[in-house]
């Protein structure tokens, strides 16, 4: 026996098609939510209200999804970084226009903005197959979590200035090496040099003067000085230990020499047995550290530093942690974000985002936490 729905069912299913086919075609202005508090009404495209035609206009795609995580709304900078026409995306889940390994990631996303906000990076499908990385916002929209906002940022452009920036660092740290190896074999020779010759002028000082002793005195201690003066840069620009024994060893070196210039007491607490990791690591994290101390001695006004060097499962985690000043809240996204390529932490954290890690900063009124992680598994 054939069993027929209510009429009521019936009546809200037609009524609910309706609405869809109304969005889809663009002929809905704005719809309402009911919240146990009242009602709140979004707007669609064709709205008077002005926040309609701000997302509209947006270069970021824009969406909104129902409680399933299926699109009820897509502004047209969305509909073009998919390659589709708007009205095809309405009433369709989010996950149909991401590469498939990525839906965990979405499912994982949409979960945690039912708590107020979500975001993270995934890739959207092109109808052609292309995927195009793009950073996600995801924010809850009504009390009763019916609906989610959506931000969508087309990553190419930043992605690809990610790729300049590592290939820049490459190149300056090539150069680096070569300047640090000329100023040894070159200089540093022709200093060597000069103190030797020096030295026999030293031996046949008796036959000065007072005046002209005391000049060839004088004189070969400040070669001594910028000799070592010479080997100090030298070593600051690449550190040859760091290619001869590995990053603990030029580690220890460079934390021993900064605490001797600079009076700070630092404290390393990295383990022995290290083992040597690539190249691109040991580099990016040696930086990491001398970026860190450099700012504590030039900023923070703190006399003691940690830093504490140690594996966690497929990561390799670097703390810097300081006792002064502090930075504060809107100097912390400067500092992550305005830095040039290859400079400060800015350059810094686009480093260790090629490498698969990132670069975090922690201050909550005295002290600063920086936290650099670089995936090494």
């Amino acid at each position: 026996m054939e069993e027929h729905m209510p009429a009521v069912e019936v009546r809200l299913s037609d009524e609910a098609e309706e609405t869809l086919r109304a969005i889809r075609d663009g002929a809905v202005d704005a719809f309402v939510v009911r919240d146990p508090e009242g009602h709140r009404v979004y707007t669609l495209e064709g709205s008077d209200l002005p926040y309609s035609t701000l997302v509209e206009r947006m270069q970021q795609g824009a969406a909104m999804l129902d409680a399933d995580g299926c699109v009820i709304y897509a502004n047209q900078s969305l509909a073009q970084l998919l390659g589709v026409a708007r009205e095809t995306l309405v009433g369709f889940p989010l996950t149909n226009f991401l590469a498939p390994e990525d839906h965990p990631n979405c499912q994982k996303l949409l979960r945690e903005a039912r708590s107020g906000f979500s975001e993270g990076e995934m890739r959207l499908l092109q109808t052609d197959g292309e995927l195009i990385s793009a950073h996600f916002s995801l924010s809850l929209l009504s009390r009763d979590k019916s609906a989610t906002g959506v931000l969508v940022t087309d990553l190419t452009a930043s992605k690809e200035q990610g790729e300049l920036a590592t290939r820049f660092q490459r190149m300056q740290d090539e150069e680096r090496k070569r300047i640090a190896r000329e100023l040894h074999d070159s200089v540093g020779q022709l200093l060597a040099a000069i103190g030797m010759n020096m030295a026999i002028v030293q031996q046949q000082s008796r036959k000065l003067d007072a005046d002209g002793t005391r000049a060839v005195s004088e004189n070969a201690m400040l070669v001594e000085q910028v000799s070592r003066e010479i080997r100090t840069i030298s070593h600051l620009l690449h550190p040859p230990l760091l290619d001869i024994a590995g990053l603990v060893s030029a580690l220890r070196w460079y934390v021993d020499g900064f605490s001797e210039r600079s009076k700070i007491n630092v404290h390393l607490d990295i383990p022995s047995d290290f083992g040597r990791l690539p190249d691109d690591v040991e580099i990016a994290i040696f930086r990491i550290v001398q970026e860190c101390l450099t700012n504590i001695h030039r900023h923070s006004g703190s006399t003691t530093a940690t830093i504490a060097v140690y594996r966690e499962n497929d990561f390799l985690t670097v703390q810097v942690r300081d006792e002064g000043k502090g930075i504060p809240k809107d100097k912390q996204r400067d500092l992550l974000e305005s830095g040039r390529a290859g400079i400060g932490f800015g350059g810094m954290r686009e480093r260790l985002r090629q490498l698969g890690g990132s670069l975090e900063i922690q201050s909550e009124g005295r002290g600063t936490t920086v936290i650099a992680k670089v995936r090494i598994a």
